[in-house]
């Protein structure tokens, strides 16, 4: 297993969409930096399109809300998201991966959210409230298996647990 703390990975979008394209994922390392990077070059620079390199049709995704099968539904849940809270940050606290390219791999996660809902959402109207009010700490883990699909490294399998709670009232008017 290796376990990394990561402080920033932040190097422009151009060399994070390079290493996520060059990746081979040959060890554990190269997983976590992966993740890392597809999560920077999603959620930070909004290339939302990019989900259809690291999911199928077959993902299974396993959230508060229920279970959902398929990379639309991961889509869908992402720009939902990026539609509420549109200037969002996330933050790596810690990641890990195990596995080979034999087995394939898994990696877990928690981050920081430092979110304000600043966009429309289900529950109405933006109510520019902030999931760190208060100085409180919004955080997320996730965990995934990631297998070779049809000759290309795909997560298979995600759980994703995040502060439910928070994500609804900052959505809720006063």
């Amino acid at each position: 297993m290796i376990r990394m703390t990561l402080d920033d990975f932040s190097k422009g979008s151009r060399q994070v969409e390079k290493f996520c394209r060059e990746c081979e994922l040959k060890f554990p390392e190269e997983v976590a930096k992966l993740f890392i990077a597809y999560t920077e070059w999603i959620w930070q620079y909004k290339y939302v399109g990019t989900i259809y390199q690291f999911y199928c049709e077959d993902t299974v995704l396993h959230t508060c809300d229920g279970d959902s099968v398929g990379v639309e539904s991961v889509i869908a849940n992402t720009l939902s998201s990026i539609r509420t809270f549109p200037d969002q940050t996330v933050n790596f606290v810690d990641i890990f991966a195990e596995g080979n390219e034999e087995d394939g791999y898994y990696f877990g996660q928690c981050t920081e959210f430092k979110w304000k809902c600043d966009g429309w959402s289900a529950y109405g109207a933006p109510t520019g409230k902030a999931l760190d009010d208060n100085g409180k700490r919004v955080m997320s883990m996730c965990e995934c298996r990631v297998a070779k699909i049809d000759g290309r490294w795909r997560i298979a399998e995600e759980w994703l647990v995040r502060s439910h709670e928070a994500m609804i009232r900052v959505q809720l008017p006063d």
